[in-house]
């Protein structure tokens, strides 16, 4: 185990050293992070990474694979474009929280603030306490399991993926295109697997699930184009 104290380090400096550590030995400690931004952002490789105290903004973000653990705070957008690996806060986050998500999990074992998964493409986001307004809004894929309150507009706008909600008055707090579901058999297996994974306490049995709309007047087309950066890079002539 290698300990970095960040009491006298700014962010780009922390990163490269938890980088180079991480390297060398695959498990690091932080020290005095003092509600730092940007900790942990862009980590490209494997291995465990543990934060004795509270972070500030965009705390593992863009991370590629690597065990995140907060063992206080995270400010605002906590896994924001996470790739991969696993990203656990002891306490509570921010607004924004797994904002575009594309993979890994994010396990959030107090409260979250508005919009946690906004435009989450894939992965699970667990939220062990209560959640803000606009749970999950316009997400487009993945899995956000809500075991506490939920906020007003659940699902705002979502075009793929599932919400998971225990909150016994979910289904007045719903936002547009979106339906309340019984859980499903596999449903709730994964969620069985996930609550003991990370030593959580909760009957999947108890869950609804918050659904896109497919019919009525809501209608959308996903954009997948076909991207050909090599051709940014001919010049004419």
């Amino acid at each position: 185990m290698e300990y970095i104290d960040a009491a006298n380090l700014k962010s780009i400096e922390l990163n490269k050293e938890i980088i180079n550590k991480l390297k060398q030995c695959g498990e690091v400690t932080i020290q005095n992070p003092h509600s730092m931004h940007n900790v942990a952002t862009g980590l490209p490789d494997p291995g465990k990474v543990i934060i004795q105290g509270s972070t500030g903004f965009y705390t593992g973000g863009f991370m590629e694979g690597t065990a995140l653990l907060v063992e206080g705070n995270a400010g605002w957008y906590a896994g924001d474009n996470m790739m991969e690996g696993e990203l656990l806060i002891s306490k509570n986050t921010g607004c924004n929280a797994g904002t575009y998500l594309y993979g890994g999990n994010i396990v959030v074992y107090g409260n979250t603030g508005s919009r946690v998964g906004y435009g989450m493409k894939g992965g699970t986001i667990i939220v062990c306490g209560s959640a803000g307004p606009w749970a999950g809004q316009m997400t487009m894929g993945g899995k956000l399991i809500i075991l506490g309150k939920a906020g007003s507009k659940v699902g705002e706008s979502m075009y793929k993926g599932a919400i998971f909600v225990r909150d016994p008055e979910a289904g007045d707090k719903m936002g547009s295109n979106v339906f309340l579901d019984s859980i499903k058999a596999d449903e709730e297996q994964e969620l069985k697997d996930l609550f003991a994974r990370y030593d959580i306490t909760a009957d999947p049995a108890e869950f609804k699930v918050v659904r896109p709309m497919q019919t009525g007047r809501h209608t959308y087309v996903l954009f997948n184009p076909d991207l050909k950066p090599e051709l940014s890079r001919k010049m004419p002539g």
